[in-house]
């Protein structure tokens, strides 16, 4: 018998719960037995709520003093539910994947390359290292992939592993599963998972990372944390960025995004983006990121950030 997976206490898997407005009054139990009788549906509301409350993004590394992500169970619960604050791919989906086994599902996570496309919008077949965790949740002998921290083109839904089932991601964009082989691996009968999106769908997929179904332990998302937060050329080191889904005002649907990037906040509705704000100063975007992402940091960690690539000067 191997150590005890980390789950969360019900207490704080109700905080959890009235974290992401889930129900006013969610108790676990309720949530637990509707997971036994409508696993999917449950999962569906799970992830579309934690999308539109939780933001993705990597504001540890820039707007605090020590510039590092721990993905220890009680830092994220503190950081998240606690604090209301973002979380980038593990740090989000970590706390999701330890919220779902509390809850009992059957989950667990692998890890995943982002390809180039997603990355610089050139697609040359390319993907980076390991840098992004997913999960795998089994209902009733079927799995289906589950993310909530890819940012804007995170899937908005658990999908089936059904090669090129296609279902909506914010309408009019479409995502979906395939299984290749990559272009730089030598052996072409290896196949893995790729999920892809498209803008609409008179648009050409877009692969935005890859996958397989081998699951992945705390100590490799260790080692991916660490090269994803700390090496001086990863994107999340050099920038600052934060994104959060936009529900229907029923909370079935998600229907668009709030994103923070440079020096801009956009709203994006349907396929329509519209510019809510340009930053000027750091005084701006830490006003904005109140207004718009519910993220209230103290002096310090707004101290943390003078001096940095990421500081708006």
């Amino acid at each position: 018998m191997g150590p005890q997976q980390p789950t969360y206490t019900d207490a704080q898997v109700e905080a959890y719960l009235s974290r992401i407005a889930y129900t006013p009054t969610a108790k676990v139990e309720d949530v637990r037995q509707r997971a036994q009788s409508d696993a999917l549906s449950t999962l569906s509301e799970l992830q579309r709520r934690h999308l539109a409350a939780v933001p993705w993004g990597n504001s540890g590394l820039h707007y605090s003093q020590h510039h590092t992500i721990s993905l220890h169970p009680d830092s994220l619960y503190e950081k998240i539910v606690e604090r209301r604050l973002d979380g980038y791919c593990m740090e989000s989906t970590g706390i999701f994947f330890i919220v779902l086994r509390s809850l009992g599902y059957q989950v667990y996570a692998t890890g995943g390359r982002v390809s180039y496309a997603a990355a610089t919008e050139v697609d040359n077949g390319l993907y980076m290292a390991m840098g992004h965790m997913v999960l795998i949740v089994t209902i009733d002998g079927a799995k289906y992939m589950v993310d909530v921290g890819f940012g804007n083109n995170c899937a908005t839904a658990p999908l089936p592993f059904q090669e090129g089932a296609t279902a909506t991601c914010i309408a009019p964009s479409e995502m979906r599963l395939i299984k290749d082989s990559l272009v730089e691996c030598s052996d072409t009968t290896q196949k893995l998972w790729i999920y892809q999106t498209r803008n609409n769908p008179d648009s050409p997929w877009v692969p935005n990372f890859c996958f397989s179904e081998v699951e992945f332990l705390p100590q490799d998302f260790g080692v991916m944390n660490f090269s994803v937060s700390q090496k001086p050329t990863s994107f999340f080191v050099q920038n600052f960025v934060c994104v959060r889904m936009i529900l229907d005002p029923t909370g079935r649907e998600i229907i668009g995004q709030c994103i923070m990037s440079g020096k801009e906040v956009k709203q994006r509705i349907k396929g329509q983006t519209e510019v809510l704000q340009v930053l000027q100063t750091e005084e701006d975007r830490v006003k904005a990121l109140a207004k718009y992402f519910d993220m209230h940091l103290r002096n310090s960690e707004v101290e943390g950030i003078r001096g940095l690539t990421s500081q708006i000067k």
